[in-house]
């Protein structure tokens, strides 16, 4: 997702506080998430080898089997792919977050000293992890959209 001029204003409205608290709660969810699906994928394997060693079982039923099953395992895979990506993103975010806090704690610093002149360099220093902060939240949101796309191309299959 490209971060347009609209969206600029949207996106500075949102604190980096905020990102990182909604980071962890969809990854939180998601990890739960991802612990259902292996524990339901785990117990629909037993079951799926049960019915495949019976010798009443078709060939239609067992090509039905082999089909959820891979769906299932795709599914976890998804879903281990997009919790890797958050748990990048909540790092990126943790880090820029320190970055910002460590340049305000300097800036006061250096009102409190009798420097008065800003230094251009730590100007370039905020205006930097400003736009850090807007690349965070383009991404949660651009993750969030690829998360509703997902959603709806996928659900006719269940």
């Amino acid at each position: 997702m490209l971060v347009g001029q609209n969206n600029k204003h949207y996106l500075r409205g949102i604190r980096l506080d905020e990102v990182i608290e909604m980071l962890d709660r969809t990854t939180k969810r998601l990890q739960k998430l991802l612990e259902e699906t292996k524990s339901k994928t785990n117990q629909q394997a037993t079951t799926y080898a049960q019915v495949l060693q019976a010798a009443t079982t078709t060939q239609e039923q067992k090509i039905k089997i082999f089909i959820a099953r891979n769906l299932e395992l795709d599914r976890i895979d998804r879903l281990s792919s997009q919790l890797g990506l958050l748990y990048t993103l909540q790092i990126f975010a943790f880090k820029v977050k320190v970055l910002e806090v460590s340049i305000s704690n300097m800036n006061e610093q250096m009102t409190k000293s009798g420097l008065t002149q800003k230094n251009g360099e730590l100007e370039d220093v905020k205006k930097n992890i400003d736009a850090l902060k807007i690349l965070v939240e383009a991404q949660y949101e651009a993750m969030k959209q690829i998360h509703e796309d997902q959603n709806k191309t996928l659900n006719y299959i269940y």
